[in-house]
């Protein structure tokens, strides 16, 4: 979707889902402060992760600097983050906005996103945002890439660059949910190639996605990236798994 579309498109969801008056997540009335939308009780639904994490792929830590997985494998990406817990209600309400079809909450949840990638001062270090690719089979399914609608809100709030789909997604690879790490590393080998087979234009890039588990989607794409050219590839997610 591109940037005037995506104009219309938010104009027409704040229509549906007016901010502030009516919680985007549980829908019930919210009768004071909220914010991004979100009443009070589904906001503090949210483990949000800042300085507890992985110094390499962003996950929540009880203790440390590295996690288990970081510590014993090489990743592609040079630092991932991500804005939240995979945990609770969130894994409802993201399970709800990539297969249920609520994709109006690209919009709160970009924004989470986008502030959270200001804090940590990601929009200075990179020149292009760029979605994870849906295959165009899942993408006629579903009727849109959640990871580009997020890309796209995030794009418009740091007033960067627009995202860009620089990569595709070239196999229909099957659900990671449930694979061992090696099942996932062999299941997405070779997935993803450069649009139009070009190269690499920009030198660093900030990967949008929306769960982190052990990393294997972000690292093939980072790997591609690398491999074309890019100098840093940095990954942001929605949300991490817990304990993985």
């Amino acid at each position: 979707m591109n940037g005037p579309l995506m104009q219309v498109w938010e104009g027409f969801l704040d229509l549906l889902y007016p901010e502030g008056v009516n919680c985007c997540l549980c829908g019930d009335r919210i009768r004071r402060r909220h914010t991004y939308g979100i009443c009070p009780d589904c906001y503090d639904s949210f483990i949000f992760i800042r300085e507890n994490s992985c110094e390499m792929c962003g996950k929540l830590l009880d203790s440390g600097r590295l996690c288990s997985d970081c510590r014993s494998y090489v990743h592609y990406f040079d630092r991932a983050y991500s804005m939240c817990a995979y945990h609770g209600k969130v894994k409802e309400w993201i399970y709800s906005y990539k297969y249920a079809g609520r994709s109006y909450l690209a919009g709160p949840f970009g924004r989470m996103m986008a502030d959270r990638i200001k804090e940590v001062r990601l929009d200075k270090s990179v020149d292009c945002i760029v979605p994870v690719p849906l295959h165009r089979k899942k993408l006629r399914q579903r009727g849109y890439n959640q990871s580009r609608l997020l890309a796209d809100v995030i794009s418009g709030r740091l007033k960067g660059e627009k995202a860009r789909d620089v990569l595709i997604r070239e196999r229909n690879t099957p659900p990671l949910s449930g694979l061992t790490r090696f099942q996932r590393m062999e299941t997405m080998r070779g997935a993803f190639k450069l649009k139009n087979n070009g190269v690499v234009d920009v030198k660093n890039v900030l990967l949008i996605d929306d769960i982190y588990t052990t990393g294997t989607t972000v690292n093939q794409c980072a790997k591609v990236l690398k491999d074309n050219g890019a100098n840093c590839v940095y990954a942001f997610t929605l949300a991490s798994g817990m304990n993985i």
